[in-house]
């Protein structure tokens, strides 16, 4: 295995595939920035390019577009409050706060170097753990995708400790918007309003710009003064904002082994790593109640996360050709368009190619950083922008995001409903994050659920089929540990402020 590897590094020795692992980061970065445009569709639209390369050639390219895609959704977060895609929206909760503290540079860098690392640590992973996490990933049954899912939701107690019951209420509408569409099983309307365009649910990108991009613009033209904080401030440099990250190692290990783990579960995504991330990172932190306020340590947990997932979910897809996210699904097609078939039987037949395209990771990364290093003090110049200039701008390209999704008006009506509901409920204190979780998470929810009750019902123990399983056992026990500790520091801070305030008097 050494062997190839070492062929595998010199391989990529070559002027013409590092020319294209550039122009593919590059590519990534913009297609991830634009809200709407997600790394899937990115990948899509420059599938026809890759297939005039050679093989090597053209999956190097299409990786680096994956790659550079899931960091750039962290650029349109920080800047605007508007992720590009919906991993970004835990970098959104603190790099925003950073931009309007007039820290956007600092907040990019922490972004493009916190995602540098995690692709890093996800393609080691990715290179010499493929096997067993494969393995791995066959033991999630229906039953642990279930639990898996009620672990993500209690995360709304990390992510809104301050108000759980509002937290409550905006996770229960993402639920009830994932559930329009038919019934998978008996064929009947939900909330469909006899619309053919909502048979097959309502998409999650009208959803995330609805909510996040058109509430930010309403409340940046309802304000005077520019888009951010003009105010002199100091900004850090590359190598303090590196420094910072790298004095947290436990952190950075941390969320990106939690991305790569959700990565090689098939459906779960990088949203739901980010999410579990960040509230992980929070749960753990020293001063848990300062994310969420503009901490850095949370753009390093949701940003490590959503780039080592694509290394995880590159496993299940190299080594028993299942792929574990929907940009995977697209380089599955990729492999087989080449006369690849992904398997066990890849790495025998092509074991020279397979590596050189894992370890392609490595110099992707690195361009990564520098073509995102070299931007983020142009880009923390969009803050300076007037609104006149930067509302309509902002509105028209997430706008045009939303059509392109599906080529649908209705996409856009959605997004402009989704507007009106979030700046009603941001008007009234109610989280917006919760909304998207409850949106990703309840179709995986419904369909474990419903898969595990019939196979409980076929093998006569519903309840051994739910609580008997050892991965159903260890995620029950985090969820209840996640409830808990939320309560506990819910307590602590209402203790704390009670005695704050008797000593004021």
């Amino acid at each position: 295995m050494t062997d190839e590897i070492l062929s595998a590094a010199l391989q990529l020795a070559d002027l013409k595939l590092l020319l294209l692992m550039l122009l593919g980061a590059a590519v990534g970065m913009i297609g991830g920035g634009l809200p709407g445009i997600s790394a899937s569709i990115t990948i899509a639209l420059l599938l026809p390019f890759a297939f005039t390369l050679e093989p090597l050639q053209g999956l190097v390219v299409l990786g680096a577009i994956y790659m550079a895609a899931e960091y750039g959704g962290s650029i349109s977060a920080i800047l605007i409050n508007t992720p590009g895609t919906a991993a970004a929206v835990c970098t959104a909760i603190d790099g925003y706060p950073m931009a309007k503290q007039g820290r956007a540079k600092e907040a990019l860098d922490t972004a493009v170097i916190s995602s540098c690392i995690g692709g890093v640590i996800g393609a080691i992973i990715l290179i010499f753990f493929t096997p067993p996490l494969a393995r791995f990933a066959l033991k999630f049954g229906s039953p642990e995708m279930f639990w898996l899912a009620i672990a993500g939701l209690a995360m709304v107690c990390n992510l809104t400790a301050k108000n759980f019951t509002k937290g409550v209420v905006a996770t229960l509408i993402g639920l009830s918007i994932s559930a329009v569409g038919l019934d998978e099983q008996t064929g009947h309307q939900r909330f469909t309003f006899d619309i053919p365009h909502f048979y097959s649910g309502i998409a999650l990108v009208p959803c995330v710009i609805g909510f996040f991009a058109v509430p930010e613009m309403f409340a940046a033209i309802s304000k005077p003064g520019r888009t951010g904080n003009t105010a002199p401030s100091r900004p850090a440099s590359f190598a303090s904002t590196a420094g910072f990250i790298l004095r947290r190692p436990l952190l950075v290990l941390q969320s990106s082994v939690i991305g790569t783990l959700v990565g090689i579960l098939p459906g779960a995504g990088a949203s739901i790593a980010s999410f579990i991330a960040y509230s992980e990172a929070k749960r753990f932190a020293k001063a848990p109640d300062k994310l969420g306020t503009g901490n850095p340590e949370g753009i390093i947990a949701s940003e490590c996360a959503n780039n080592s997932m694509v290394g995880g979910s590159l496993v299940p897809l190299l080594a028993f050709g299942i792929p574990g996210s929907a940009s995977a699904a697209i380089l599955f097609g990729a492999l087989t368009l080449n006369g690849l078939v992904p398997g066990p039987r890849l790495f025998q037949e092509h074991a020279g190619l397979v590596y050189s395209f894992m370890f392609s990771f490595f110099p992707i990364c690195l361009f990564m950083l520098i073509v995102g290093g070299l931007f983020a003090p142009g880009l923390a110049l969009i803050l300076r922008t007037r609104k006149a200039f930067i509302v309509p701008t902002v509105l028209f390209l997430v706008l045009i995001g939303t059509y392109a999704n599906h080529n649908s008006m209705i996409d856009v009506a959605v997004a402009a409903a989704c507007g009106v509901l979030g700046i009603l409920l941001a008007r009234g204190g109610f989280p917006l994050p919760p909304i998207v979780l409850g949106i990703i998470l309840g179709p995986m929810a419904e369909e474990g659920f419903r898969r595990s009750l019939q196979l409980g019902q076929i093998e006569g123990s519903v309840w051994m089929m739910f609580f008997g399983r050892p991965i159903s056992a260890v995620l029950i026990l985090i969820t209840c540990a996640m409830v808990f500790s939320a309560f506990w520091r819910e307590a602590r801070n209402k203790k704390q402020a009670a005695s704050h305030d008797e000593v004021e008097e």
